[in-house]
């Protein structure tokens, strides 16, 4: 007796199927998946059985590097052991690193000795810090079951339509993205700009909106190029990142942009004084972070200085302060360390 048994693409039809260690397939199952993302259906023709089973599903994929670790001096092409054909059925690429960032290391180091002290059977909460993490918590976090009832919402009842957009800027950015890409990244095709039209019906859709906005476009068209210049090696990606800095701060919040601007230079900071054997906090010039900021188009921080992002929000955010170090140029340093640093530009001002 002979049957069919789906696979995980055929199961997952309608839904969404995670694949880990994408860069191990065997070669037969990668051929197989060109179709299933292609035309979204498996064709069968075994034991004289044929049959096109239905796989209109998304994709998430993960792979490694072939060196174990990602080199930044290189192009994407060769740090994946994947073919060109596979990469272009992808909407976007994201490449993610273990880069050395203080910030994000010791938010994550809270955030999991919170969780373990949490979730200990025999922990005992102080009702009061309790309390005081809910209210600043209310609002700002979404009910998982609601939030599944909002994604099948939208995906079961919500049509956009792409209608009264500029049409002439996805033509530009397709024309000039496509020129620079030639140096090795991830080879842009005319089905980026499929790409590029389904993020924009998705954004659409996420809004519950049933036409498509030019913001919403202008999001698309930023992570397209988000996703093509970090696939680039580093001496190309830092020129592309100036060239398109017009589409890339696009539909993106502000706040979020500097403040990844100001992390950046918090880590190269950081990785001077390991070098220096500083025993001073990390601290990051006014004028350079400034300057950063402007480089992305923002030259406005005064709503910044005054956010959640800069001022910190006292669990998962930090914080940044402003002052001054020895020399009497204006610094920002993190809330954590504001008194430290002070006391000892304080002592070397005195001596």
């Amino acid at each position: 007796r002979v049957y069919l048994e789906g696979g995980a693409m055929v199961i997952a039809d309608g839904g969404v199927v995670c694949i880990d260690e994408f860069d191990k397939m065997r070669e037969q199952d990668r051929v197989a998946i060109h179709e299933a993302m292609e035309q979204q259906t498996i064709s069968i023709a075994k034991a004289g059985i044929k049959a096109q089973l239905p796989a209109r599903c998304a994709v998430i994929a993960a792979a490694n590097p072939v060196k174990g670790r990602y080199d930044s001096s290189v192009s994407f092409h060769d740090n994946v052991d994947l073919s060109e054909p596979i990469l272009s059925r992808f909407d976007c690429v994201c490449v993610v690193k273990d880069e050395m960032d203080p910030i994000a290391d010791e938010r994550l180091a809270e955030f999991v000795v919170r969780s373990h002290k949490r979730s200990h059977p025999e922990a005992v909460a102080d009702d009061e810090v309790q309390q005081q993490e809910d209210l600043r918590d209310a609002g700002k976090y979404i009910d998982q079951a609601l939030l599944r009832k909002y994604i099948m919402y939208a995906r079961t009842f919500v049509r956009p339509v792409l209608r009264d957009v500029d049409v002439g800027k996805i033509t530009q950015v397709y024309t000039e993205l496509r020129r620079e890409s030639q140096s090795g990244g991830v080879s842009v095709a005319v089905r980026h700009i499929e790409s590029i039209i389904r993020m924009a019906e998705a954004s659409a859709r996420m809004h519950l909106r049933d036409q498509v906005r030019q913001d919403d476009v202008d999001l698309a068209i930023s992570v397209m190029l988000r996703s093509v210049i970090n696939s680039q090696k580093y001496a190309v990606k830092r020129s592309m990142e100036i060239k398109f800095s017009k589409y890339l701060v696009s539909g993106q919040d502000a706040n979020q942009l500097i403040e990844f601007q100001l992390r950046r230079l918090f880590g190269q900071a950081a990785e001077l004084n390991a070098l220096r054997r500083a025993t001073l906090p990390v601290a990051v010039l006014l004028e350079d972070f400034e300057s950063r900021a402007k480089e992305v188009a923002v030259d406005d921080l005064s709503q910044f200085y005054k956010s959640d992002s800069f001022l910190g929000d006292g669990v998962a955010r930090i914080g940044f302060r402003r002052t001054r170090n020895a020399s009497g140029a204006e610094v920002l340093v993190r809330a954590s360390d504001l008194q430290t640093y002070n006391n000892a530009v304080a002592a070397e001002t005195a001596a």
